[in-house]
């Protein structure tokens, strides 16, 4: 691994874990108050099936896999949530246990560059700002397609990443290297999940800029970025 992304990695922890330890998962007025709408508007869909099987990939603290485990306790939902981060999968575990979910959900520390998904297993397949965090655009080829192959027939992919990533030090208003390994264009970021879901229904595909405050290890940094959205259901 380089030294760029050792460096990055390391960042992320130190971001990730400030933002774990201050932001309390479903607390009213944080960002983790809600799981994403796009998440949890696939729901209908999933509850025609049962079992229904759920792989997480960057989990966090469990702000999607939790209340998609509470919505279909009567399917039977198991869930597969990775993280690279230990802080995260400790906060994880917690929560799923208060949350009543504990015996649904699996929380499993590993980088989805080493989360191999096994092929044909589950119905739904979310990655939300984590798969831009691979090593680099190759690895991010080869999990997409690796993702495809884990869905089952009629299984959903809900992708959400960052593209065109650009930040700035707001202490000295200048920029810095995005903390992203992987920054491509939104467009380019399209065409690649075209190509690794070709054989797949699209049910949303959309881009959207937006802009906010992050912290870093010793600055905050104003941070944009086209957020690409795409959600597909595997037909073939």
């Amino acid at each position: 691994m380089s030294d760029r992304i050792e460096a990055i990695r390391e960042a992320e922890r130190k971001s990730h874990t400030e933002i774990y330890s201050t932001a309390k998962l479903f607390e009213k007025g944080s960002w983790l108050a809600k799981p994403v709408k796009t998440v949890m508007d696939l729901l209908p869909m999933l509850r025609e099936k049962n079992p229904v099987t759920i792989l997480d990939l960057g989990c966090g603290v469990g702000r999607n896999c939790i209340p998609l485990a509470k919505e279909l306790s009567e399917n039977n939902c198991k869930t597969d949530a990775v993280d690279i981060l230990e802080f995260a999968i400790e906060e994880l575990t917690v929560n799923s246990k208060n949350h009543g979910v504990h015996e649904s959900v699996n929380p499993i520390v590993s980088s989805i560059d080493d989360f191999s998904i096994e092929p044909d297993k589950y119905n739904l397949i979310i990655a939300v700002s984590a798969l831009e965090h691979v090593s680099s655009e190759e690895v991010f080829r080869k999990k997409l397609h690796e993702i495809n192959d884990g869905l089952k027939q009629g299984g959903i992919v809900c992708l959400i990443a960052n593209s065109e990533v650009t930040e700035t030090d707001k202490s000295v208003n200048s920029r810095v290297d995005p903390q992203f390994e992987v920054n491509i264009k939104a467009e380019e970021m399209i065409s690649l999940l075209n190509g690794a879901f070709e054989n797949a229904e699209l049910l949303k595909v959309s881009v959207s800029e937006q802009n906010y405050d992050i912290p870093r290890e010793n600055f905050i940094s104003a941070l944009s970025t086209k957020v690409v959205t795409f959600v597909a259901q595997k037909v073939k």
